[in-house]
């Protein structure tokens, strides 16, 4: 039986390499059922998106909060610890609650694998998520998928509103190899009863969303035809918009995270305030957008030298991470310190940077799934590239280079960036 945060770190990382990403939702059932089915005692909103999920999450989250709402939140993957998967308003699950929820499992996941039917981690997690959401009796769970939506280990609750907030080619070998066959996986979290509100606004991605959500008979709403975003303001270090929909508008809408994209997640968010819930006064949407912030998500980590990390980990990421630096540092030079997973289209990420890159420094970092840095080198082409295998010393390496007017940006990577984050705080303290 495992009693510490680290044999349970360990358990969840052999249980990954063994079991890896088996998708289908009998398993889920299973383990829910043998734990008396917590997930159906729950208010839920469902996220699903190639990108965006956690911001639009943390956009509702703080405008529930401000309102007084105790409001629950499940978002993978983490970026420093385990724990911030699983919160209760802003605070983490407890070590202590965290082994109690796992160990009230275990028997019943021995009990699974002796039959060949073990859960994945994955699974394990959002079970644990259910179990403790249901005994802290919250008012309300903002439940993000992991991988795509259909067959999503979250995608057996019912919610009572969902959001589709981008789609864009990730996960092919698993999804499908085109925008049409990935918005019909991430369509499949609409359900009979809840309003779909939409953040894909064209070609065929948006034409499956709203297909399903009218073979279910539910309202659907799409950013840009039921709801916009307009009279955009930015600045280096903030952003405001006006958010309409039908006969309301709230102006001045102020906010700290940055980019075109940010306020299109914020814009989501107030509409499914708006549309889904009751009572929710502009007050706190005023104030929950501007308190939101999400880690690794274009963060400015230090000033001098100006220092941003971003978690793009997709060619789509990549390109709204280069509007964002555009539109908010129009005069800066960017360098740029990259590293990601060998499974992610990386050789298309490269090259998106190459248009805006004054150099490029590529690095790898200690993980089963990442890339090598010679692999990534060779994919590269750009005049001014270096390789250093050393994370840290490419990243001290590319401060050190960075002057005024210059940005050192580092990306490719979710966990990577976990790592990078951990180590600039313990440097800057």
């Amino acid at each position: 039986m495992v009693t510490t945060m680290k044999e349970i770190n360990h358990f969840f990382e052999r249980r990954q390499v063994q079991l890896g990403m088996n998708f289908g939702l009998s398993r889920m059932e299973t383990l829910l059922t043998e734990i008396g089915d917590p997930h159906k005692a729950l208010k839920y909103i469902h996220l699903a998106g190639s990108n965006g999920k956690g911001s639009t999450l943390q956009y509702i989250k703080e405008i529930l909060l401000a309102q007084g709402i105790r409001v629950a939140s499940f978002t993978s993957p983490y970026l420093m610890r385990m724990n911030e998967q699983l919160k209760i308003n802003e605070d983490e699950i407890s070590d202590k609650d965290f082994i109690a929820v796992f160990r009230k499992l275990w028997p019943i996941i021995q009990e699974m694998d002796s039959k060949g039917n073990g859960p994945t981690q994955f699974e394990i997690l959002t079970a644990m998520a259910f179990s403790y959401f249901s005994e802290k009796e919250v008012d309300l769970v903002l439940m993000e998928t992991g991988l795509g939506g259909r067959l999503d280990t979250t995608n057996v609750i019912q919610p009572f509103l969902s959001i589709i907030t981008s789609i864009s080619l990730e996960h092919t070998n698993i999804l499908g190899n085109t925008l049409g066959e990935i918005a019909f996986e991430k369509a499949g979290i609409i359900k009979s009863g809840a309003p779909i509100i939409s953040g894909v606004t064209a070609g065929e991605p948006a034409k499956v969303i709203e297909e399903k959500a009218s073979s279910l008979g539910v309202p659907y709403y799409q950013l840009g035809k039921d709801f916009h975003v307009g009279n955009i303001k930015q600045s280096e270090r903030g952003q405001s918009f006006t958010f309409s929909l039908a006969d309301r508008s709230i102006e001045n809408v102020e906010m700290r995270m940055l980019g075109r994209h940010q306020m299109e997640n914020a814009a989501l968010a107030i509409a499914a305030v708006t549309l889904g819930m009751e009572n929710i006064d502009e007050k706190s949407i005023l104030k929950g957008i501007v308190e939101a912030k999400w880690d690794g998500r274009f963060e400015i980590i230090s000033d001098e030298p100006l220092v941003i990390i971003d978690g793009a980990h997709n060619p789509a990421g990549i390109d709204v991470l280069k509007e964002t630096l555009k539109v908010h540092y129009p005069d800066y030079k960017y360098r740029f310190v990259f590293s990601s997973f060998k499974d992610k289209n990386y050789s298309e990420m490269l090259h998106g940077l190459e248009t805006e890159a004054m150099e490029i420094i590529i690095t790898e970092f200690d993980h089963e799934r990442a890339a090598d840095a010679e692999t990534l080198y060779e994919k590269y082409s750009h005049p001014n590239k270096s390789i250093n295998k050393d994370w840290q010393a490419a990243i001290t390496e590319g401060r050190r280079k960075t002057g005024e007017k210059e940005i050192l940006v580092i990306t490719g990577s979710l966990h990577f960036l976990s790592l990078v984050r951990e180590f600039l705080i313990r440097e800057d303290a």
